[in-house]
C-alpha cells in the first residue's frame, strides 16, 4: 500500500512538472566554462599574413583543451544572433574600458542559457608570423610573436571579470607557425586564471 502511494505521488509530481513551461536556462554548474572564439585586435601580421578562421579555431580548441583539465564539462560557446532583449543586463559594464562586441554578448547569453557559470573570452592583440629564406634571416628582427588577453567572465549577478595576459616572442625565426608559441607557459596562464576563480 505504501509503495502504491509513493508511485502515485511520483506520477502526480511528474504530471505537475509536465504542465510547467520549459525553462530557457539549463541548470547552472559551478565548474562549467564556455570558451568563445578569440576577438581580433591585432594589426601587424608579419610577412606571412593570417588566416583568421584557421587561427581562431586552433586557439579556441587549444584553450578549451586546457580548461577541460580543470573543468571537464566545458565547451565552445556558440554565437548565434540573438534578440537584444534577451541579453544579460549589467554584463557590458563588467568589462573595463573595452567595447563589448555583439559576438561576445551573443556568446554570453548562449552560455548562460546553457547553464554555464563562466565565459572565457580570449582577445588576440598580437599575432605576428615571420618566414625567412636564408640562415642570416633567422637572427634578424622581428620574430614570431603572440600576445593575448584572457578574460574570465562570471555569468551570474554580481557579474565579475578576471583577466590574465600572455605574451611570447620567438628568439629566432625558424619558419614555424606562430601558434608554436602557445606552449606550456600558455597552459599555465590559462589554468591559473581558471583555478583562481573556480
Amino acid at each position: 500500500m505504501i509503495l502504491a502511494m509513493t508511485a502515485a505521488s511520483a506520477c502526480a509530481a511528474a504530471a505537475a512538472d509536465s504542465n510547467r513551461p520549459p525553462s530557457t536556462k539549463s541548470p547552472s554548474s559551478a565548474g562549467r566554462v564556455f570558451v568563445m572564439a578569440p576577438i581580433w585586435r591585432a594589426n601587424e601580421s608579419g610577412n606571412v599574413g593570417r588566416d583568421f578562421r584557421t587561427i581562431g579555431a586552433e586557439v579556441t580548441a587549444r584553450i578549451l583543451a586546457i580548461v577541460r583539465e580543470r573543468c571537464p564539462e566545458s565547451q565552445i560557446a556558440e554565437m548565434p544572433p540573438r534578440d537584444p532583449r534577451r541579453g544579460l543586463p549589467g554584463y557590458p559594464r563588467t568589462v573595463d574600458a573595452e567595447t563589448v562586441t555583439t559576438e561576445e554578448l551573443n556568446a554570453a547569453s548562449h552560455a548562460y542559457e546553457q547553464g554555464a557559470a563562466y565565459l572565457l573570452v580570449p582577445t588576440i592583440t598580437e599575432w605576428k608570423e615571420m618566414r625567412t629564406g636564408d640562415p642570416i634571416g633567422a637572427f634578424i628582427l622581428p620574430h614570431n610573436s603572440v600576445a593575448m588577453t584572457l578574460r574570465l567572465m562570471r555569468l551570474q549577478a554580481p557579474f565579475d571579470s578576471q583577466r590574465a595576459v600572455y605574451r611570447n616572442r620567438a628568439r629566432f625565426t625558424f619558419n614555424q607557425p606562430a601558434d608554436h608559441l602557445l606552449n606550456g607557459r600558455f597552459r599555465d596562464v590559462v589554468l591559473g586564471l581558471v583555478s583562481r576563480n573556480i
